[in-house]
């Protein structure tokens, strides 16, 4: 009976859906075309901008490929230590000044470690690593982003990658990279080690990471995560920070310039850091209203229940003028047995089943007293001067 946990943007999602808490755009100075926030800790989206339309990533895609690298350590294939050869291909692609982004020669015939592929596709923006560890894991780049976009999709994301590097055009959405992010940090946080360094060294020179929150326009917390540059994506960004324990996550694509990736970027972490930390104190106070306002008094057998010692903090309440209780707690004190499963609570009372809806408060399942009452037969009074729920 324990509180589930939701994962990624299902609340967010679901308030976006119902016209809920989801900040309108005419709140920000935004120049960015698409952007979205996220509450890494509660999965709420706290703002969005024509997040679900399809736009080229650039190299925000490597985020997707080392996502990739990453499901292969987890599965034993790789591991941060193995070495990578450098094809031919791989180190063509390394020196292509046609192709768009970090020219980063990778001579043919070498070998690098994982770690130090992911580096160098990450911080300075490699294609090269990304070609040498697409064709490492899949035989060849084509087969790579087949499997990226089946990585993709079995978390939620819609995609349509065709290379590893984002350096030529394809498409995904912001609030597709947005996923990515979430669950590559709640899946893989050594990614942060990476991501979250300034610069990395090799062969003997160091390496910026094009993340400028990381180096010269610092953003306090930000630790990663990935950005993107191309004539037809536009100055895009993926960033996290984390501050007091709590991390955000923005997502901008196609800013007119870099100033204004920044600028947005920047503008977005803090409304999101405000704006969890308002809805963190609104559900305090709701907490706190609702414990205040409409806790109730049970007496079941001529006996009050003390629910505490029952079913630790649980407190019987009025929910919508129904007498709800702890289900636990209350099956224990009338002393009947039940189980819950599929939604629904099966009482066996004199050796027939019975079945009850209950109700999840607070992480907690609740059943309505008057149903319980009514299987046994018995009556519930309500004495409002002492707000007590007496079963007879």
């Amino acid at each position: 009976m324990k509180k589930q946990l939701v994962r990624f943007f299902a609340i967010g999602l679901a308030l976006l859906m119902a016209g809920g808490w989801v900040q309108p755009v005419s709140g920000m100075d935004i120049a960015a075309q698409a952007a979205i926030v996220i509450d890494f800790d509660t999965g709420e989206i706290l703002f969005e901008r024509d997040a679900h339309t399809p736009r080229v990533p650039a190299s925000m895609t490597k985020a997707m490929t080392a996502f990739v690298v990453y499901e292969e350590i987890e599965a034993g294939n790789l591991s941060l230590e193995t070495l990578i050869p450098i094809s031919a291909n791989a180190s063509r692609v390394s020196r292509d000044t046609g192709m768009q982004g970090a020219v980063f020669p990778l001579d043919a015939g070498t070998y690098h470690r994982v770690d130090t592929l992911l580096h160098l596709a990450m911080l300075p923006s490699s294609n090269g690593a990304c070609v040498a560890l697409a064709e490492f894991i899949s035989g060849t780049e084509a087969d790579f982003a087949r499997r990226m976009n089946e990585s993709a999709a079995a978390i939620g994301m819609w995609s349509d990658f065709t290379n590893a590097h984002g350096a030529l055009p394809h498409y995904t959405n912001a609030y597709s990279v947005g996923r990515l992010v979430y669950e590559f940090i709640h899946r893989y946080p050594d990614i942060l080690r990476i991501t979250g360094a300034a610069y990395y060294v090799f062969e003997g020179q160091a390496r910026n990471n094009t993340n400028q929150f990381l180096t010269i326009r610092p953003f306090e917390g930000a630790d990663g995560f990935r950005t993107g540059t191309t004539r037809e994506a536009g100055a895009c960004l993926a960033a996290t920070a984390y501050r007091n324990g709590r991390r955000i996550i923005v997502v901008v694509m196609n800013a007119p310039n870099n100033d204004r990736r920044y600028s947005d970027s920047a503008t977005l972490l803090e409304f999101g850091f405000a704006e969890a930390a308002r809805r963190d104190a609104a559900r305090a106070a709701e907490r706190t209203a609702l414990r205040q306002a409409i806790e109730i008094n049970v007496i079941i057998n001529g006996q009050t229940v003390d629910f505490a010692p029952l079913h630790g903090d649980a407190f019987p309440r009025v929910v919508d003028g129904i007498s709800m209780v702890p289900a636990t707690a209350t099956l224990e004190a009338l002393d009947i047995s039940g189980y819950y499963a599929r939604g629904v609570i099966t009482i066996s009372v004199a050796g027939a089943l019975y079945t009850v809806t209950p109700q999840e408060i607070e992480g907690e399942i609740f059943i309505p007293l008057r149903d319980v009452a009514e299987l046994l037969g018995r009556t519930v009074e309500w004495n409002n001067e002492t707000r007590t729920a007496i079963i007879g």
